[in-house]
């Protein structure tokens, strides 16, 4: 399996997977779907203020929808993310950890996402455990990522 870039980026992949829909207002609140998801997405550093690399892009696959990470290398073995992505109908919003290894002109990370809230359509969206993993240009700070996991909505 190839690894893809370290962004939270791909947390935000995972909620494009939220994007395919969520409880209908008939159904009770118990009633909860289950999403399973492989999701992609690419990812551009734009310039912000703060100590973060701010990362901007699109998902792609079954699924498209704006995503934003946060990213904070820890230490030289470790990176923490934060990230917004923006399907239609509302937005998913988490964090994640992951181990990091840089090698040449790349970092690899790999780790777990966690949603942490939503609004609109997916204001009950949850998820843990969600795997990641990403490979990114450390000259560029360009991205790639894949999420898989499942996501609650």
């Amino acid at each position: 399996m190839q690894r893809r870039s370290v962004s939270v980026g791909f947390a935000v992949v995972l909620l494009l997977a939220l994007a395919t829909g969520s409880a209908s207002a008939k159904q009770p609140a118990t009633i909860a779907r289950t999403v399973s998801l492989t999701e992609d997405a690419t990812l551009k550093a734009t310039p912000h203020p703060g100590n973060a690399i701010h990362e901007q892009g699109q998902a792609t696959g079954t699924y498209r929808c704006r995503i934003t990470v946060d990213l904070r290398i820890v230490s030289v073995s470790s990176v923490t993310a934060s990230f917004t992505v923006i399907p239609q109908g509302g937005t998913v919003s988490g964090r994640g950890t992951a181990r990091y290894v840089a090698k040449g002109a790349f970092g690899y990370a790999g780790g777990t996402l966690t949603i942490t809230g939503g609004t609109g359509k997916f204001a009950h969206a949850s998820g843990t455990n969600i795997g990641f993993s990403a490979k990114v240009n450390r000259e560029t700070l360009s991205a790639s990522v894949h999420v898989h996991g499942t996501v609650h909505l």
